[in-house]
């Protein structure tokens, strides 16, 4: 069973196979997580590309490829899990300050 450590020990790990992937193909990290929700495990990285064009299912399904080689190979992880490779734009948008030129009344 995994705890809260081990989830963050897997995340790390899939985190260090990850950034050379991405670099290769122009992209960057936003973020990892090894979660599980209702009762399935999701193995995730957000990511952005680097040119500032729109993420796409392409450039997802590509790193995807090659990291579910790399973890295929690399077999650390015991439970089943699924791993999902996300735009990272909606976290971007997330963490980004309030306009204060728009009223508070105006942000619904």
């Amino acid at each position: 069973m995994t705890g809260e450590r081990e989830a963050s020990h897997i995340a790390e790990r899939f985190e260090k196979m990850l950034i050379p992937v991405l670099a290769k193909g122009d992209y960057s990290l936003i973020k990892t997580e090894y979660v599980k929700e209702s009762g399935v495990w999701y193995l995730r990285a957000y990511i952005r590309r680097n040119d500032d064009e729109a993420l796409g299912i392409n450039d997802c399904a590509y790193v995807s490829r090659i990291m579910s080689k790399q973890l295929d190979k690399a077999d650390y992880i015991e439970d089943s899990y699924t791993m999902e490779i996300c735009s990272g734009g909606f976290m971007e948008a997330a963490q980004t300050e309030p306009d204060p030129d728009i009223p508070d009344d105006d942000l619904g």
